[in-house]
């Protein structure tokens, strides 16, 4: 029987493991901060200019059981659908449903801090959904099954605490447009076009939203924990970045100089 390749799948679980072993180990005053630096979804800093955070959020776990519920559903879900559409497609997939899920949280008007790659698992979840809809599998009990127990284990991940709710839907959502546009079904080729449309639609009132939304309440801004990844980056390498991000932060906040004082003063 020939082996069914899941390199993709293997390799996003190797990084989000290497990613949290990382979170727990580097010598900071807390695993939140750890996140922050190495790429989690944090609101102030992204509207400061680091939009790479929007994909990256996704690959960072702080939680064990966090990293292991979703290593589990991207095991399930890659293993059938990886060695079916191969890498480029299931990406395709996976990827954007990250990146939109992120915006859905962005165009939030609270403050936000996320992580985990919940998005890219319930943008493989819709297509999953609409591939056994479409073509009958629903009919099979074993695949009626399989059905089931993914549903259950990602709609048990909205209950649990921290976790976003806004990303599973823009990443369900998501996962719905891309399998339109990968699929090679001849009645849906045509309508490619449509589907790219209407990503770009979403992510363009995404976009419009998270701008309305781009200030943050009083109520939930946490300065100390901006100005601590500050403080690691002025003391290592990245020190010149440090001065231009407190710059950003302190536009973001609207404060004068605030962060980019304290750091002269170190």
């Amino acid at each position: 029987m020939k082996q069914r390749k899941t390199i993709a799948t293997n390799s996003i679980i190797a990084i989000c493991f290497v990613v949290w072993v990382f979170i727990q180990l580097f010598p900071s005053d807390s695993t939140i901060t750890n996140s922050i630096l190495i790429g989690a979804f944090y609101k102030p800093f992204v509207l400061a200019g680091e939009y790479w955070r929007l994909l990256t959020a996704g690959f960072v776990h702080v939680h064990l059981w966090h990293l292991a519920m979703n290593m589990m559903a991207l095991l399930s879900l890659g293993k059938i659908f990886e060695p079916l559409l191969g890498i480029k497609r299931y990406l395709l997939i996976l990827i954007p449903s990250i990146i939109v899920g992120s915006l859905f949280v962005l165009a939030s008007p609270e403050n936000s801090f996320v992580v985990g790659l919940s998005g890219g698992i319930y943008g493989l979840l819709a297509a999953y959904v609409t591939l056994i809809l479409r073509t009958g599998g629903w009919r099979m009990p074993p695949v009626r099954a399989a059905l089931v127990n993914m549903l259950f284990i990602n709609l048990l991940l909205n209950f649990l605490p921290n976790i976003s709710v806004h990303a599973h839907l823009g990443g369900f959502v998501t996962g719905l447009i891309m399998y339109g546009f990968i699929t090679t079904d001849k009645t849906e080729v045509s309508k490619r076009v449509n589907h790219i449309v209407a990503l770009v639609g979403l992510v363009g009132v995404l976009c419009f939203i998270s701008w309305q939304n781009r200030f943050i309440p009083t109520r939930s801004r946490y300065l100390g924990t901006d100005l601590k990844v500050l403080q690691i980056l002025n003391d290592g390498p990245l020190h010149q970045y440090s001065y231009f991000l407190a710059e950003r932060l302190d536009t973001v906040y609207g404060l004068d100089d605030g962060f980019v004082q304290v750091l002269g003063k170190e």
